[in-house]
Formats: structure tokens, C-alpha cells, sequence
């Protein structure tokens, strides 16, 4: 219902209550008719939900597959080993995200609010989840509004909406308005407070109208009911690798199976070969190490003040291509500051201004209805409507003596603002001397100033220039008089005027700037007024001029008109946005091929964060319902954290791809080495045990190694990858392929030697195996870059990497003089001449890789990355 457009009798009728409030017995009906004064929202998972939640991955269909498979041929061995793979990264993901969930989880308010609410005639402190529509409640500074109320009272009511709409300034509410116009937006329903909301100074009464989901943040809440159409990239690019896998491995082993049938192989002989030969090839390693780089990812984004919700989310923020910023708390302070001040003949920056001003700083702090209390180490807090603030500590920034000037003087007169007058003024006795102070709108204040008409237009323009660079502007006044009387509004001598605005964060710019350099375009999605919004914009960096703005009134139009998305395409600034359009103005982005990341605080910005690409709440300032809409929180409330998390991001994602290569260019090579000795005959050149232990002793830790990599240099000098690139793109499967080859072939070729040399089935397969361990370690290093030559990068970051590689070699070689290793495995010692030989095919390896790159580097068709 539209409240506002109802009178105070009509709404108390509507409500059947009445100024004097609900009995105990009312209410206690009205509370089962219409529940707690609560948003839903979802359980949250326990330990055993996020443990199934990391089986729902197709890679993980596949092992279980596997187990299946391994269990039909009886292989317990191959099916242990895989299911116990399968539980360590279970362990990993529940882990990572049932403790994330724990942190974001504890940032929330925990502190329940109370509300002062007249029941049977006598006010009383009840829990605000106990509010019912019908109670009449009482508000003061500082309270927050728990329901939305039809105010029957107020006086001199200044409210921040800012969580609820986006603007960063006070709203002035009047029991007195009233609207015939139901379509009013919600900044503009001067007799409603909403829930979510906080008084800033003033008193009111009013009757809770709406509760729970029917509150306007209730209604907000019902936008995230809608099912999220973004999707993280990891999670469907793992989808598309696992079916290119399943496809590639299915359709190998079927053809293995009818040409074995056609050469007359035995039926059960040739199934069991096949489901050995599918088991050996599927990379098993692969989730835990994408569970490692993500959660390696994750800590180092805890560090750096991201708490990270989703582990795929952290690879969907490299991903990012746009970041919709909210303005208030986010790209700003979300606190009004005094920047400059302008009289007749001077601008004065508030920086180096200094004590010259006195009369400035006097009408600043005594024409002012804030109040401060001292809080510790001697600081002070102020309360009350954020413009007294802001020239409160104007005033104090100069000298803290001016905060104690107001208990200096005796108050003779006053006249309050009230907003239909525009001004405010004081007539106090200070130091023997009577001085009036007029403080308010510069057109207001100057008509009571003894200026010349040519110098208040001269003046009132320079105000107009001000305004439209976005500053909100008070102009100061004052008068000396002889002797106590009442306030008389003439012979001022006008001061000059303050301009205020909404500062942005001091690392805002140059995160703004990290981002644009790493091919991320950044929009501001706000509800303040356009020109404060392009006036931040400027300074931030990203937008130029009022062409890159579409305010509420094109907003609607762009609705009204089918909300084309080609005709926001080029817009960076969105401003008086409505939390129903920044969703929309979102899904359009995403419509023109963006990746986008939201950012936002208020319950204003959860739909967007909830159907964004990847949704980041603020920490510190954030709504309970932003948090729970988001996959990342930023704990310090700082933009520049973000710019951090996509470089992480970007470090999983790089890792991700480091680890596929291995494990998928390792396992070609064992599916050619299988295959051409298939094909021509011979025996098994590795068996499944064998298989396995490569797996387990090389692949299987390697893998993790390479997930926790560093990040490469010039992470974020480079352009974002497009979100519909593959994993398995054509540079990935070119040295796939170069290296599954070098290896598949030359260890058949040595297998085939042996063989035909005399040798013994199980001293050939041991040799085999001996490369097939070299080749994986020496591949190790191949898999660290893609793009660079190994001489070009770093090894300080992977000392890790290294020691494991020299373990598993010496582990292996251990193996070989081990006779339980020794019987398990079918190995036993080589001599030293074995060794070199073996050692050398080996490193081969890296000078083909290496070759490869300075050809397609000749060729043009590689651009290497800056180092």
C-alpha cells in the first residue's frame, strides 16, 4: 500500500490503532497473523551440506566412474586411490568454505536492536523483531528504524538513507507532507521512514505500516528470490573440460576396443583393458589441486582484507571485465567534509586555510544544532545532521578550542532550520558581545546581507559553478549588536560559502587506475545527484563529462523503451538509480559480453550483488542481506582490495591452467605410450600399479605445488581473458600435444628397443617407468610458464616445487632398493649409464618445449608476456 498517500487519520484507521498504541493482547494477535518482524533468509549450510556440495562438479562424476570401473575389474588398488583423492579435496573445499562462511557469518551485527514502542498506553523497550503494524513507536538521534513508519510527528527529523537508496545526504522527514503521487520514490516519501534507516537528529513519532518482507527492504530482499542466471566461469569451463575429457578418452578406448576385436583379442581380456586404460587416463589429481590453487588464492586474499565466500569465485574475479561500483561507503567516505571555502575574494583550500577565518570558524560551530560527546584518547564524536557535522569539524580541524567555543556563550536567540526556510540562525553573547549568525542556502542567507545586488549575483554565480561541479554550498553570515534582542534579519555581513561534498577514499583514484591498466572498465552505480556523481567521477577517473551520465530521468525512459543495451554501452555513471534498475543496468553489461563484479554496502545493492557475475560486499559498512547476497566480502570496506583480489584471481586462474596442462599432457603422453604398444602389438608398457604410483608420487603432489605458484610479473598489465575463453584453448592444446607426443613416443620407441634388445618384460617396464618419472619431473618445469622462455622467470617463489621434485626423484630411486617398493611395484636398481642416458632423453623434453615457443614466436602466432 502506498502509506505516504495517506492522511495521519487514515492511516491509523487503516491500521485500527490509534496515538495511544496496541494493548499487550493486540499486539501478541497481530504477531501470529502476520509473524516476526524478520526478513527470510536461508539457513545457513552445515559442515555435512558444504562436504556434499563438493561432489557436484562433473569432474567428479567421472571419478566416481572411475571407482566403479576399477571396482567391476577388481582393480581395489586404482578404486582406493581415487576415492581417497576424492575426499581429500572434499576435505580441502568444506574446509575453505565452511570457515569463510564462519567469518562472514561474524561480521554481521550481532547486536539485536530495540525500539521504544507504546503499548497499553506506556512506552516500553521491546525487541524490534516483536514490532507489528499498528504500534506506534517514538524515535530519537541515533536510533534505527526497524519497520517502515507513517510518521504523526516530527520535528526537525533528519534521517540517513543512504543504505536504503544510495544518497549520501541527509533526508529531511515531515509529518506534515502528503502525496496524491503514489510513484514516488522512496528519497522523496518525506512522511515514511523505512527500515534499514537511521535517525540523524530530531524526534518523531510515527505507526509501524509494514513489517518483515512487506518492508520496502523486505521488498528488495524478493529481487534475490529470483534464480541467478550469471554463472562462474570455472564452474562451466570444468564442465566443458570434463565432457572434452569424458568425449576424448571414451571415444579412444571404444576404438581400442573394436580394433582389438577385430584382431581377435579375447572379449573379457580386451574389457578389462579398456576400463584400465580409461582409469589409468582420467587425471585424478585434478580437483585437489583446483581446490589448492583456489584455497591458496583464498588465504592470500584473506591477507589482503577478502573474505572469500565461493572458492570458484575467486577465479570468476580474475575473470572480471567491468566492476559496477556503488559510490557512497565505497568509492567515498560516506561522510561529508568541508573541502573548500569561498569568500568574496578568495578560494580557500580547507587544508592550508589556517586561523585567518575566525569569524568563518565561530558561525560554523555555534550556528550548528550538532552535539558531541568525547570518546577515547580525547577524540570527540559528533552527532546530528551530517552538514553540522561537516562544518563541526571544519571548525575543530583548524582548532580543537572551537569545539568548546559552544559552552562559552549564552544563547540569546535561535532560529532552527527547518528546510521550507533554508536557513538557520543564532544570536549568542560571547566574550561580552552580542554577534548574530546566519548559516544556509547562499541565496537565503545573502538576501539578508547589506551586498549590493551586483555582488550577490556575482556571487550566486560563483555558487552556481561550485554546484554544478558537484559541492553542496552553505554560505555564513554574521552581525555585531549592541545591546540583547531578538534575531532581526538584516545588515549582515556575508562571509562567504563552504563547499561540502562526499570526499572519496584517499587510494580510490589509484585503484581506479590499477584496474583501468588491467583492461577492466569501472562504472559508477549511485543515487545521488548527477552532478555530485560526475563531479566524484572526474576526480576518480572515470568519466570526462555529463555525456558518460544517465540520470533517473533516462533511467526510465531506457526501461520504458525496452532497456536496449546498446544504449548504456558507452554510460560509466548511473545516478538516482533504483535497486530494481541497477540490477538491470547489471544483466545488460552482462548482455553486452561483460563479466561483471558488483560492489556495494547497502540493502540497495543486494540484488545486484546477487545476480552479478561475482558479487563483492563491503565488511565494515555493509547490510547483513548485502553479505548474504555476496561471494566475496571486503573486510576494510576498500576498493583497492578488490584491484587485489582480481590479481589473485588471475594467479588462481594461470595455476588452474598449469596444473590442467600437466596433468592432462601427462596423461596423452601415458594414453600414446598405451596406445602404439597396443597397436603394434607389445605388451603393457607400464602397469596399473605403476600407473597409480606415477600419479601418486609425481602428478599427485606436483600438481599441488604448481597450484600454489606465485603470480607471474605483469599479472594485471595485461588485458582481461575473454570469460568465454576455454581452459583448454588452441595454445594449451598445441603444447599438449607437443609434449604428450615427445614423451608417449620417445617412451615407446625406448620400450620397443629394449624389447627387441632381449631384455625381460618387467626390466624393460622398469626402465620405462625410470623415464616416464624424469620426464614428469623435468615437465614440472615446462608447466610454470606458457608464454616465457624458463631462463626469463624466477625460480626464488618455487623452492617448494623444486625440493618436491628432487623428493619424489630420490623417493622413486629409494623405491628401487626398497624390496617391499621393490615387489609391489615390479622395479629394481638401474645401473649409472641407464641413468645418464635416461636423464638426457629427459631434458630433451624442455629443449622441444622451448624450441616450440621460439618458433611460434618467429611465427607470431605466441605474444610472450613481459617479465
Amino acid at each position: 500500500m502506498d502509506y505516504h498517500t495517506l492522511s495521519r487519520e487514515e492511516i491509523l484507521d487503516n491500521l485500527d490503532t490509534d496515538a495511544s498504541g496496541l494493548s499487550s493482547e493486540e499486539a501478541n494477535e497481530r504477531e501470529k497473523r502476520y509473524g516476526l518482524n524478520i526478513l527470510p533468509t536461508e539457513p545457513e549450510p552445515t559442515v555435512l551440506e558444504h562436504f556434499v556440495r563438493q561432489f557436484k562438479s562433473p569432474i567428479i562424476y567421472v571419478l566416481l566412474a572411475a571407482i566403479l570401473l576399477s571396482l567391476i575389474i577388481k582393480e581395489y588398488t586404482d578404486a582406493g586411490f581415487i576415492l581417497l583423492v576424492l575426499f581429500l579435496n572434499a576435505m580441502i573445499g568444506t574446509y575453505q568454505e565452511y570457515t569463510s562462511s564462519q567469518k562472514a557469518r561474524h561480521l554481521q551485527n550481532l547486536i539485536q536492536t530495540r525500539a521504544s514502542v507504546l503499548r497499553d498506553g506506556q512506552l516500553h523497550e521491546i525487541e524490534s523483531s516483536h514490532i507489528v503494524p499498528g504500534d506506534i513507536l517514538l524515535f530519537e538521534p541515533g536510533t534505527k528504524v526497524s519497520c517502515d513508519i507513517r510518521l504523526l510527528s516530527s520535528n526537525h527529523l533528519l534521517v540517513d538513507e543512504s543504505l536504503l537508496t544510495g544518497e549520501s545526504v541527509d533526508i529531511y522527514k515531515d509529518a506534515e507532507f502528503l502525496s496524491d503521487d503514489a510513484s514516488l520514490i522512496v528519497a522523496e516519501r518525506k512522511n515514511m521512514l523505512f527500515a534499514g534507516t537511521f535517525i540523524s537528529s530530531g524526534r518523531g513519532r510515527g505507526v509501524a505500516a509494514a513489517t518483515g518482507a512487506y518492508t520496502q527492504t523486505g521488498k528488495i530482499a524478493a529481487l534475490l528470490s529470483k534464480k541467478r542466471q550469471a554463472r562462474i566461469p570455472l564452474l562451466e569451463k570444468m564442465e566443458k573440460l570434463t565432457f572434452t575429457i569424458s568425449l576424448f578418452i571414451g571415444i579412444t578406448v571404444v576404438s581400442l576396443f573394436v580394433f582389438g576385436l577385430l584382431k581377435g583379442v579375447d572379449l573379457y581380456t580386451l574389457f578389462l583393458f579398456s576400463v584400465a586404460l580409461a582409469v589409468s587416463t582420467i587425471p585424478e589429481g585434478l580437483p585437489v589441486a583446483i581446490t589448492v590453487a583456489l584455497t591458496s588464492a583464498s588465504l592470500a586474499m584473506s591477507k589482503r582484507n577478502v573474505i572469500v565466500r565461493k572458492l570458484a569465485a575467486i577465479e570468476g574475479l580474475g575473470a572480471c571485465t567491468l566492476i559496477a561500483s556503488d559510490k557512497t561507503g565505497t568509492l567515498t567516505q560516506n561522510r561529508l567534509s568541508v573541502e573548500y571555502f569561498i569568500s568574496p575574494t578568495q578560494v580557500y583550500d580547507t587544508d592550508i586555510m589556517g586561523d585567518a577565518q575566525e569569524m568563518v570558524y565561530l558561525a560554523s560551530i555555534l550556528c550548528n544544532e550538532m552535539h558531541y560527546e568525547e570518546a577515547k584518547e580525547g577524540k570527540v564524536e559528533f552527532f546530528g545532521d551530517q552538514v553540522d557535522i561537516a562544518l563541526a569539524r571544519f571548525a575543530a580541524d583548524a582548532d580543537e578550542s572551537y569545539i568548546t567555543a559552544a559552552k562559552a556563550y549564552r544563547k540569546i536567540d535561535e532560529i532552527p532550520y527547518e528546510p521550507v526556510n533554508k536557513f538557520s540562525a543564532v544570536m549568542i553573547e560571547l566574550e561580552g558581545e552580542i554577534i548574530q549568525f546566519s548559516k544556509g542556502s547562499p541565496e537565503t542567507v545573502l538576501a539578508h546581507c547589506k551586498n549590493s545586488d551586483e555582488e550577490k549575483n556575482r556571487i550566486l554565480e560563483s555558487v552556481d559553478e561550485w554546484a554544478m561541479r558537484g559541492y553542496r554550498t552553505i554560505a555564513l553570515a554574521y552581525k555585531e549588536s549592541e545591546e540583547e534582542e531578538t534575531i532581526t534579519l538584516n545588515n549582515f555581513t556575508y562571509l562567504g560559502f563552504v563547499a561540502i561534498i562526499d570526499p572519496v577514499r584517499d587510494e580510490a583514484p589509484e585503484a581506479v587506475k590499477k584496474a583501468q591498466n588491467a583492461g577492466i572498465k569501472v562504472v559508477m552505480i549511485t543515487g545521488d545527484h548527477p552532478n555530485t556523481a560526475l563531479s566524484i567521477a572526474k576526480e576518480l577517473g572515470i568519466a570526462k563529462s555529463h555525456y558518460d551520465v544517465m540520470n533517473d530521468k533516462a533511467l526510465r525512459e531506457w526501461e520504458e523503451n525496452g532497456a536496449k543495451v546498446e544504449e548504456i554501452k558507452e554510460k560509466s555513471i548511473f545516478s538516482r538509480v533504483t535497486p530494481s534498475q541497477k540490477m538491470k543496468i547489471v544483466q545488460a553489461f552482462q548482455e553486452l559480453g561483460h563479466y561483471v563484479a558488483v560492489t556495494g554496502d547497502g540493502v540497495n545493492d543486494s540484488p545486484a550483488l546477487r545476480h552479478a557475475n561475482i558479487g563483492i560486499a563491503m565488511g565494515k559498512s555493509g547490510t547483513d542481506i548485502a553479505k548474504s547476497s555476496s561471494d566475496l566480502i571486503i573486510t576494510d570496506d576498500n576498493f583497492s582490495s578488490i584491484v587485489d583480489g582480481i590479481e589473485e584471481g588471475r594467479r588462481a586462474h594461470d595455476n588452474i591452467r598449469k596444473v590442467i596442462y600437466l596433468l592432462i599432457s601427462t596423461g596423452f603422453a601415458e594414453l600414446i605410450l598405451v596406445m602404439l604398444s597396443f597397436l603394434t602389438g607389445l605388451p603393457l608398457p607400464l602397469l596399473p600399479v605403476q600407473l597409480l604410483w606415477l600419479n601418486l608420487v609425481t602428478n599427485g603432489i606436483e600438481d599441488v605445488m604448481l597450484g600454489l605458484e606465485k603470480a607471474e610479473p605483469g599479472l594485471l598489465s595485461r588485458p582481461p581473458r575473454s570469460p568465454k575463453e576455454p581452459l583448454f584453448n588452441s595454445l594449451m592444446l598445441r603444447r599438449i600435444v607437443v609434449g604428450g607426443f615427445y614423451i608417449g613416443i620417445t617412451s615407446f620407441l625406448l620400450f620397443y628397443l629394449l624389447l627387441e634388445d632381449g631384455m625381460k618384460e618387467e626390466s624393460a617396464r622398469n626402465i620405462v617407468l625410470l623415464l616416464v618419472v624424469l620426464f614428469e619431473n623435468v615437465h614440472v618445469f615446462n608447466a610454470r610458464t606458457e608464454t616465457n622462455f624458463l631462463h626469463q622467470i624466477g625460480y626464488k617463489n618455487s623452492l617448494f616445487l623444486i625440493y618436491w621434485v628432487l623428493f619424489t626423484q630420490l623417493l622413486h630411486l629409494a623405491s628401487m632398493h626398497i624390496p617391499f617398493m621393490q615387489e609391489l611395484l615390479s622395479i629394481e636398481p638401474v645401473s649409472l649409464e641407464i641413468w645418464a642416458m635416461l636423464f638426457t632423453l629427459a631434458l630433451g623434453l624442455v629443449l622441444v618445449m622451448e624450441a616450440d615457443k621460439w618458433v611460434q614466436l618467429r611465427k607470431g602466432t605466441l605474444q610472450r608476456r613481459e617479465v
